[in-house]
């Protein structure tokens, strides 16, 4: 499809070139290729089970992104597991920050559960979109 850079935000020098193997509009996600340094990212594991309402759950991310910034932790619970227009999605209790879309929302057991969608202050929903989904 198409071919971008993305850069490592702990280490904004470094680049690297990654293609978009899968996308979904509809769910606004993408799925991209890559041949970043295994050295240069944690990879993430779906969570062996699903996710229940009151259930512990911590999302990271970098919301309002500059230079030097760290990765934000914001730990919360899920409130609820609403389904619109047929899309299974994750309500959470910690607000999602803009910029924190695209992160991780793992169980505690570092399953992930969720890939934060929509949020913020001016939102009255926290959502993320399960990982079932993909």
């Amino acid at each position: 499809m198409s071919d971008f850079t993305v850069y490592h935000p702990s280490k904004p020098s470094n680049r690297f070139e990654v293609t978009v193997a899968k996308r979904c509009p509809h769910r606004d996600l993408a799925v991209l290729d890559h041949a970043i340094p295994a050295s240069d990212y944690f990879e993430l594991e779906a969570a062996a089970q699903s996710v229940a309402v009151g259930a512990a759950v911590t999302a990271f991310g970098y919301p309002g992104f500059g230079p030097g910034d760290k990765m934000n932790v914001r730990g919360g619970s899920v409130t609820s597991l609403p389904v619109k227009s047929g899309v299974h999605l994750v309500e959470v209790s910690q607000e999602l920050a803009q910029g924190i879309s695209g992160g991780p929302i793992v169980d505690g057991h570092d399953g992930v559960v969720g890939i934060v969608h929509k949020g913020g202050s001016k939102e009255a929903r926290q959502l993320a979109i399960s990982i079932g989904v993909l």
